[in-house]
């Protein structure tokens, strides 16, 4: 069987468990959960406001830069209703 096959048969396998609505919900979450939790969050946006770069945050908040970047484009996500 190739690697093809078994990538189909994984999204037919989670079609078959799952209703089309809950797989379009797991999908505009995103991938996978943020690491920072409430309180870093809104520490995160207190730098940020302070005119911190991304990167300058995740030094501060002992995370990575992907992970600033991705809780960013979340909280614009929220912020724009999607």
């Amino acid at each position: 069987m190739t690697l093809n096959e078994m990538a189909r048969m994984g999204g037919i396998a989670r079609a078959k468990a799952h209703s089309k609505a809950e797989i379009r919900a797991w999908g505009r979450q995103g991938g996978r959960p943020g690491k920072l939790d409430r309180k870093a969050v809104a520490r995160l946006s207190k730098l940020l406001a302070s005119g911190k770069s991304q990167a300058e945050c995740a030094s501060i908040l002992g995370v990575s830069a992907r992970t600033v970047g991705r809780v960013v484009s979340q909280m614009k996500r929220r912020e724009n209703g999607l």
